[in-house]
């Protein structure tokens, strides 16, 4: 029981649940959403289907969320001694049991539901696992954050396919070829937060941190951040046709032109990327709840 105990506050702590399950709950209602009006209906529609869909995001993130620490143990004793693999806290026994547990009821619940939905799943807890092994033994994906990030975006486009599968099946339609533009827009947009937010200029970071910027420049690694954003909302645009996600594009242009006028720390690179993360999510959202029509 202690360890159960220990477990828990290690997951608290590490993938607090009352911030994730909001955010994914926003990014899965979003998605869907614009799954509806690109079918021509009515955007949003909840339902109980739905919240499951959420819950099963946000299982699957947590699964994600324990390979991560288990895979970044060794960089964690000598960085982020605090953390609780590292400092003891937790066994590797204890979040190997965590995840066993966490695949059961993912696959279990699903399985209930639709087997294509599992099935996703499960690819998605395999590639994680897959992550972590070549963190361990491949030499050129231990050297390049860019091969890394290219490699683990495939989880992103999972949580796509898996939400686009569950509209389909709640509704009754066919899948919508055009969901998969949607997806892609959603892999873009995650890829300039994350860029973004790990670029820097030369002398202003700490000892050890592993940055896309390390491999092609700061200035490069902007404007790659900043073209996966135009990438996203150019497709969005032509999808909906609608002018109102202009609006992170222009936040993302004022990120861009303060990186390289203040040349500002990071972090305030960062944060302004995730704002326009959520701002993008938003006006999903908004153009799910008005039901606006594609094209």
């Amino acid at each position: 029981m202690e360890r159960a105990r220990a477990t828990l506050r290690f997951s608290v702590q590490r993938y607090p649940p009352l911030f994730y399950l909001l955010v994914i709950t926003l990014w899965c209602v979003s998605l869907d959403g614009m799954f509806g009006v690109l079918n021509g209906g009515r955007g949003l529609s909840f339902s109980p289907d739905l919240l499951h869909v959420a819950l099963s995001i946000f299982g699957v993130g947590y699964f994600m969320r324990i390979v991560d620490e288990l895979r970044d143990y060794e960089y964690d004793l000598v960085h982020n001694p605090d953390r609780g693999l590292a400092k003891g806290d937790v066994t590797f026994g204890d979040l190997y049991v965590a995840l066993g547990l966490n695949a059961a009821v993912l696959l279990g619940t699903n399985l209930a539901v639709s087997w294509v939905r599992a099935a996703i799943l499960l690819g998605i807890m395999v590639h994680a696992l897959v992550l972590w092994w070549l963190e361990k033994n491949w030499a050129p994906y231990q050297r390049s954050m860019f091969l890394m990030i290219g490699i683990a975006i495939q989880l992103h486009v999972g949580h796509g396919l898996y939400v686009w599968v569950a509209h389909a099946e709640r509704t009754g339609t066919p899948l919508n070829p055009q969901g998969l533009l949607a997806i892609l827009a959603m892999v873009f947009l995650y890829l300039h937060w994350e860029v973004m937010r790990k670029t820097a200029w030369p002398g202003t970071t700490k000892p050890g941190e592993k940055l896309y910027s390390d491999e092609v420049g700061s200035k490069a690694s902007a404007v790659i951040a900043f073209t996966v954003m135009a990438g996203a909302v150019g497709l969005y645009l032509w999808l909906t046709r609608s002018g109102l996600f202009l609006l992170p594009l222009g936040m993302a242009v004022i990120n861009l032109t303060l990186f390289f006028k203040n040349r500002r720390p990071r972090v305030l690179s960062g944060r302004l990327a995730a704002r326009t993360y959520f701002a993008f999510l938003f006006v999903m959202l908004l153009l799910a709840s008005m039901g606006a029509a594609h094209r």
